[in-house]
């Protein structure tokens, strides 16, 4: 049946237009009737959520080594460490499994499970953190992560949140939890974030209108969707500032570690980062890879193999970490458009970063994958002096191979492949033509990559966040992929839904209605408020982005003091 008319101010009835043939799943997968949420609004906390938290269990370290003994309070209000890395547990507090779990648990009561130890906050606030994150997920029903079948695919749709991107689950959840920690402490915060797409949009509507939290929101001029543009640009609400950028996401996102690394600037504003810099983010999205092994594997008997596109691999490390966890991830494939860093570093351990290049999948055109970091400190075994070394090299020289024996830890869990557009657009044609389904362009980079497998089990397909763009580069490690993905049940990632590329819909020739919902129409006729951060024409790559850093420190300057 079709969800009922939602009252949510943002895109969650788009996710009735799905395919006609799709079946609701029965017993636990069924869907059942929950309050419905309310028109949105900044994340309140509530008396119980505004207590102080205990220090966390879990210790937190620079995966540099050059700080150690944090609590998670100190690493939420953050971004990168001083040393330039990026905040990680300390490998010896971390739990190797996380109790209680089992298939009727909602995606809330999971995810709480997993912040309870990572964040020192009590399970009851855990859970009414996240109760109220995921209240408008899906329409306001339960599971908050639509399960579908379509023909024999099982289909976990986690663009189901309030921008219709797999972000919003991260975004709504660290939220709250700025709320909470800020709420005990009585201060604000400033977020400063760069997004290639989908970010942006779920991080604005995670926290406008919030007065504890202002943020400062980057994108790129012509590398964004029309309505992923349209989510960030017709918000109005003092505390978000939009900048348009001419420039590509690898350089807003070094343009932002600049501002990063100015430790009193950070300080003076309380700055942090919303994206998946940000562990919570990290720490949240391993929620969603416990729950889904839930269900597929209640037992925990068989593996559970994970096909995730990727970019900046945020959402693959929430897999990695969930199988750190003690859940039954098995191994995790990292499909990739032709920005294909995390599929070279994966499969011959050449970490180097080349020339951005627009895609039809504009979320993952991401040459700078900054959370192969936290890859490489995981699969080290915590070897920080290791990491320092290596990122050097990759920061000094744009370039740098990992050596055989982290390469081989890497591979223990990690198989990889690049997609071309050309695939992609074939891949979104083929699946509405066979099954009736749209799938948007970065959503079909991952179907690529598990359609090179047998077909000898029902596919579970878990969709998030999306994109738009051209490129080319080939599938290739096919057998790898296949390999991979024997022995056990596989779980395709999917991206957000496909209204929110019109472009890429159109160009694989999938029916305009794919992407029709009138809240696109209702935010074409609100004005726009944006501002511009131009191309200096500098004479070099460094003293354009030193140029943009400096404007944006400005701008939160100026903003702090009343201007």
């Amino acid at each position: 049946p079709s969800p009922p008319p939602s009252t949510h101010t943002s895109f969650s009835s788009a996710i009735a237009l799905r395919s006609a043939s799709a079946a609701r799943l029965p017993a636990f997968f069924a869907p059942k009737e929950v309050a419905q949420a309310p028109p949105s609004a900044a994340p309140k906390p509530s008396p119980s959520v505004v207590a102080a938290a205990m220090p966390s269990r879990v210790r937190y370290q620079s995966t540099r080594g050059g700080v150690h003994g944090l609590d998670f309070s100190d690493i939420l209000l953050s971004a990168y460490a001083p040393d330039g890395g990026l905040f990680v547990p300390e490998l010896s507090t971390m739990p190797n499994h996380i109790a209680g779990l089992h298939p009727g648990m909602t995606l809330a009561q999971v995810t709480a499970r997993v912040l309870e130890p990572f964040t020192g906050i009590a399970l009851a606030d855990c859970e009414e953190i996240c109760a109220a994150a995921f209240l408008s997920f899906n329409n306001g029903l339960e599971p908050a992560l639509p399960l579908v079948r379509a023909g024999r695919r099982l289909l976990l749709e986690t663009g189901a949140g309030p921008t219709l991107a797999f972000k919003d689950i991260g975004q709504q959840v660290v939220a709250r939890l700025l709320n909470h920690v800020l709420g005990g402490r009585g201060e604000r915060a400033t977020i400063v974030v760069e997004t290639s797409g989908d970010t942006g949009p779920a991080a604005i509507e995670a926290v406008r209108g919030c007065e504890a939290v202002r943020i400062f929101c980057l994108y790129p001029e012509g590398r964004v969707s029309r309505v992923q543009e349209l989510q960030m640009v017709t918000v109005d609400s003092p505390n978000v500032f939009v900048y348009r950028t001419e420039g590509d996401t690898d350089e807003q996102a070094e343009a932002l570690k600049r501002v990063f690394e100015d430790a009193a600037f950070m300080r003076r504003h309380s700055v942090c980062s919303i994206n998946s810099i940000n562990w919570a983010r990290v720490l949240v999205q391993a929620g969603y890879y416990l729950w889904a092994c839930q269900q597929v594997s209640p037992a925990s008997d068989r593996p559970v193999h994970f096909v995730v596109p990727t970019g900046a691999f945020g959402n693959a490390a929430g897999g990695l970490l969930a199988k750190r966890l003690g859940g039954a991830v098995g191994r995790i494939v990292c499909a990739t458009n032709s920005n294909d860093v995390v599929h070279r570093t994966i499969s011959r351990g050449d970490m180097s970063m080349r020339a951005n290049q627009q895609t039809v999948s504009p979320a993952m055109d991401i040459q700078f994958a900054y959370n192969v970091e936290r890859l490489l400190y995981f699969c080290s075994g915590g070897d920080a002096t290791a990491v320092a070394a290596l990122m050097a090299t990759l920061e000094a020289d744009r370039a740098v191979a990992l050596p055989p024996p982290l390469l081989h830890a890497v591979q223990d869990t990690f198989v990889s492949c690049a997609v071309s557009d050309a695939q992609t657009l074939q891949t979104m044609r083929e699946v509405w033509a066979a099954d009736g389904y749209a799938l948007d362009p970065h959503s079909a980079i991952g179907v690529h990559a598990l359609r090179t497998t047998p077909r000898t089990e029902p596919t579970l397909w878990i969709r998030y966040s999306g994109g738009m763009g051209l490129g080319v580069h080939a599938l290739d490690h096919v057998e790898s992929v296949r390999a991979a993905c024997e022995g056990g049940r596989v779980v395709c990632v999917l991206t957000a839904h496909p209204a929110k590329f019109e472009e890429a819909v159109a160009a694989a020739g999938l029916p305009a209605a794919v992407c029709s919902d009138p809240r696109v129409a209702a935010l074409e006729r609100k004005p726009k408020k944006f501002r511009r951060l131009r191309d200096p024409k500098a004479a070099s790559r460094q003293l354009k982005l030193e140029a943009w850093a400096s404007e944006v420190k400005r701008a939160v300057e100026a903003e702090a003091a009343g201007e």
